[in-house]
């Protein structure tokens, strides 16, 4: 299912900071097609990286925290609720 207001929360990410990580679409964990996007902030103190699916419309976030080497997902992550 195709996300219908994907303009409207790549606005809302962009006002937030966030950047598309990079221009290449990945492989989706649930429907295996190639359209995730990678929506990516980071600062000294840590970073979130939001993977979208524009297929299916899965959405997983990933954050890290200083001085952590890799980033750990948020289980209980609500894109919806994250942007207002």
């Amino acid at each position: 299912m195709p996300i219908p207001d994907l303009e409207t929360i790549e606005y809302k990410l962009k006002k937030r900071g966030f950047k598309q990580d990079d221009v290449y679409h990945h492989e989706c964990p649930a429907c295996h097609v190639q359209a995730v996007r990678v929506y990516a902030i980071s600062s000294k103190i840590g970073g979130r990286d939001i993977r979208l699916c524009l297929e299916c419309g899965e959405c997983r976030s990933f954050r890290a925290v200083a001085g952590m080497e890799g980033r750990e997902q948020d289980p209980n992550f609500d894109l919806k609720q994250f942007l207002g």
